[in-house]
């Protein structure tokens, strides 16, 4: 066993159970420089190992034997075998023996630069952590792998599977040189000897763009089957299920619940129940929170925040980041849960321990009514300069709060859409949510007559009379499935707009040539449908100084977000008030 020659961390508790707990923590005291993306295991609760890896060049592991209280000091398992890095690493527990794996990246001839080609690392432990193997290879047919992040789920007898993806691009011999360029395919490792050899099950499916389905975290369910979520790059990872052991998968669907390029956590509880955790956004990896499964992962309960940044006297965030989940519960019923956080530049391991009272506290409340705000970048609202609570879907969700309606706004806003895009994503971005009401604004990409390159355009993305047809069926299918709608009209533009020189825009006096017709085009759908409509575009227009908040020529900025906020708060709580 490590031996906890330093006591980390140390914390008082009271007895589990006696009223709810939630205590927090950071493990890799004394190792120097970045610690990162730990995966937590045990074989029974008792003793509770946690891997991490440090300046991506070593791999370190810590133990508790008390549920967390206090941690052995970090004892190295692995160090850099070759050029390159070393990271992911992940653990399986077998009584006395521990095997850690980890991926190693490695250079390869004449494709310097390139993300060409990585194997798995093992080092093995009888002993539980006093003395361990050197390193070897993990075969695994693939030129590129990864995604090893999750700790294994043991099926039957001696059977146990765990998740790992894999480079199309690499395997082809054409790498790229970023990971946003990665096509990532996933699936599991399958070992039929309590982890001595592992052999590839199928890859879940079919590809989803852009970067693929990417580091699979899994658990085990009732009847046998296994449930994945996997991640991606959307606004939503995406779920399967496998009925033969990861021998086959169902077709991938998206998940309801929201989280963006980063994974998720599963972690079947002693009394039967299911614990999430997972980066609760559709564009950062944060907040974390967790939510329960008594379902077998059919639907989740309300979710409780873990960690969310909190925001400074400069507009900035006290962290960037609180991902890679992962999650153990010890012996006495406490949960661990520990992430990978990153703040001014700097990563670190941290943890917490929770009681089954503290998740119920929130799990056993009745889900708050959603508003989703549905639009496009404006909506989305977080740039340089804009952080996600200051954005207006934020703020209106505090402004809601604090007048006692008791609300979650979801930010269903795209970058760089339109009505046409957003017809197309309703069902998953919208109607899935089963939202009170819904807030819709679209139009600045409608009326760009720029598109990317730039290239100047003759006409409108979309047409003024295709834009009011598709928000005309926007606010259908809301009102058919019950959600109160609040239209709003585009902001205007301003010659701060990088291409104000191309097109149209540089044939007119009036910049919003054309968005003032969308914007009119909003109004009078709003009197055709009997929907309210807040004039956003006359919000900032009539206002002294109004279109100097517009910084970059299109987009509100930390001052226009709270005035969009502040028109729409009266506006949306009378929707919701008329919908009770």
């Amino acid at each position: 066993m490590l031996i906890p020659a330093a006591i980390i961390a140390a914390l008082p508790l009271a007895g589990v159970g006696a009223q709810p707990l939630f205590e927090t923590g950071q493990l890799g005291a004394g190792l120097q420089g970045d610690v990162e993306i730990p995966t937590l295991g045990t074989s029974d609760g008792n003793t509770i190992y946690c891997v991490y890896s440090a300046n991506i060049s070593s791999i370190w592991i810590q133990a508790t034997e008390d549920a967390g209280k206090t941690w052995s000091e970090p004892v190295q398992v692995m160090g850099l075998p070759g050029p390159n890095y070393i990271t992911d690493a992940n653990l399986l527990v077998d009584g006395d023996r521990i095997t850690v794996f980890a991926t190693h990246a490695m250079p390869r001839e004449g494709q310097e630069g390139k993300i060409a080609r990585s194997v798995f690392r093992v080092a093995v432990s009888e002993d539980r952590g006093q003395t361990w193997t050197q390193q070897d290879p993990l075969p695994v047919a693939r030129r590129y792998v990864c995604g090893c992040v999750h700790s294994p789920v043991w099926l039957d007898g001696d059977t146990v599977v765990m998740g790992y993806s894999w480079d199309l691009h690499a395997e082809a011999d054409r790498p790229v040189a970023d990971e946003g360029a990665m096509t990532i395919r996933s699936g599991v490792l399958i070992s039929h000897d309590r982890g001595r050899t592992w052999t590839p099950g199928a890859d879940a499916g079919p590809d989803i763009p852009t970067m693929g389905l990417d580091e699979p975290a899994l658990v085990r369910l009732a009847n046998g089957d296994l449930f994945a979520i996997l991640r991606t790059n959307q606004a939503r990872p995406y779920e399967t299920v496998s009925h033969d052991g990861g021998l086959t998968w169902d077709p991938v669907q998206p998940s309801r619940l929201r989280g963006f390029n980063s994974p998720a956590a599963l972690c079947r509880l002693a009394d039967g129940d299911i614990l999430r955790a997972w980066d609760n956004s559709s564009a950062n990896r944060y907040p974390l929170v967790v939510a329960l499964s008594r379902d077998e992962c059919e639907t989740w309960s309300r979710a409780r925040t873990v960690a969310t940044p909190a925001t400074t006297p400069e507009g900035g965030l006290s962290f960037d980041t609180a991902c890679y989940p992962t999650i153990a519960q010890a012996a006495d019923g406490t949960i661990l849960l520990a992430w990978w956080q990153r703040a001014r530049g700097r990563n670190s391991v941290h943890y917490a321990r929770l009681s089954r009272e503290w998740l119920d506290e929130v799990a056993l409340t009745p889900q708050p009514p959603k508003v989703v705000a549905f639009g496009d970048s404006v909506t989305r609202g977080v740039r340089p300069g804009v952080t996600e609570a200051q954005t207006f879907a934020a703020l209106l969700q505090a402004g809601l709060q604090e007048r006692g309606v008791e609300v979650e706004v979801v930010n269903a806003g795209l970058g760089s859409d339109t009505t046409a895009g957003g017809l197309a994503r309703m069902d998953r971005d919208v109607l899935a949510e089963e939202p009170q009401a819904v807030v819709i604004m679209f139009g600045l990409n409608d009326a760009c007559v720029v598109d990317g390159g730039p290239v100047a355009r003759e006409e409108p993305r979309v047409s003024l009379t295709d834009y009011a047809a598709n928000l005309r069926t926007m606010v259908s299918r809301a009102q058919a499935a019950g959600a109160a709608v609040v239209l709003c009209t585009p902001n205007p533009m301003t010659r701060a707009y990088l291409y104000s020189d191309m097109s149209g825009y540089a044939e007119n006096d009036d910049m919003n040539y054309l968005v003032r017709e969308y914007a009119q085009a909003v109004e009078e759908l709003g009197q055709e449908v009997a929907v309210p409509v807040v004039d956003v575009f006359s919000l900032f227009e009539d206002r002294p100084g109004g279109l100097d908040l517009i910084q970059d020529g299109c987009h509100p900025y930390v001052e226009g977000h709270r005035l969009i906020a502040e028109a729409l708060l009266p506006v949306v709580q009378a929707a919701l008030d008329r919908g009770r």
